[in-house]
This record gives C-alpha cells, structure tokens and sequence, in this order.
C-alpha cells in the first residue's frame, strides 16, 4: 500500500510553493509557480490529496520563504529518500553541500561522486531534484558558467542565484 501524501503551500515573493509530506519527511517541492491553485494541481499530480496540518510542517513554511529570498534556512526538514538510487543521493547530498551564493557545474558534481565521466547524468539527477531549494540544484551550472535547464524556467534559476548574490 502507498503512504499517503499531504500537501502544503507556501506562499513566497516568487509564487506559490507547493510541498509534499509522507511520514517520512518532505518528499517533494515545487517551485514557485503564479498561483496556489496551480501549487496544489501539482502537489495532487504527485499524489498529495489532503492538506498537512500545521502541526506537520515544523520548519517547512519558515525555510521555504527564506530560501526563495536567497537567506540560509534551518536544516531541521527531514527529507523523504523512499525510491531514490544510491547514486542520485550521493548527487542530491553533495549538491546539498553547495555553499549559498556560489555554483558548481555538472562536472565538477559528478567527479565529487566518483563518476567524473558522469556529467549528463548528474544533469539527470538534477532535472528530477525532488527538493529544489532544499538541494540547490539552481546552483549547478554548465562548465562555462551559463545557466541551463531547470524545472521552474531558467528565469526562476537566475532569479534564485540573484537572490544569493551569486550573479
């Protein structure tokens, strides 16, 4: 039987953000987007058909907002690893490591894990981040330095970097 996922949203300068709970901890965030309407559209694609209590959220609510403004945020949120491979959580934990305000290519990602021939699929890992914010994939960048894909739109990756101070 799945575990039941609740949903909570976020309210940020950039949009709505929209977060899964399980038992287990955050399992999954979405990036700012226009409205809540459309954050809770999204968290019910994923699954999460009832609200989270308050209660539930801990600090969730507090680093989300704090994040998307480009300040530190408490590391008290346990994220949900269910369905992750050893090698995205290698990629997702060093990523995690990445100092605010500063970016790392894909590269430079995939020789931190062992696997420096691994660049496209760090990209991958990166394109299917459960947690942005969380795990700063807006930090990762291409080898010269220029911004690529990323699921909010390479506007939300600049925006996010800016708000850091890394552009």
């Amino acid at each position: 039987m799945a575990d039941s996922l609740k949903y909570a949203t976020i309210e940020t300068g950039l949009g709505w953000v929209g977060v899964a709970l399980s038992e287990d901890g955050l399992r999954a965030v979405e990036l700012p987007l226009p409205s809540r309407t459309q954050a809770i559209e999204r968290m019910a694609d994923l699954g999460a058909d009832a609200p989270a209590p308050d209660a539930d959220l801990g600090e969730i609510p507090a680093a989300v907002s704090a994040l998307v403004a480009g300040r530190p945020a408490s590391n008290g949120v346990r994220l949900d690893w269910t369905g992750i491979t050893p090698f995205r959580r290698a990629v997702l934990e060093e990523c995690a490591r990445i100092p605010a305000g500063e970016t790392r290519s894909y590269g430079w990602l995939a020789e931190q894990v062992g696997h420096p021939r691994a660049a496209r699929a760090v990209g991958r890992v990166m394109a299917t981040n459960p947690w942005p914010l969380f795990v700063p994939c807006h930090r990762v960048v291409g080898s010269d330095g220029s911004l690529h894909g990323y699921g909010g739109g390479l506007p939300m990756k600049d925006a996010l970097l800016r708000a850091e101070g890394a552009r």
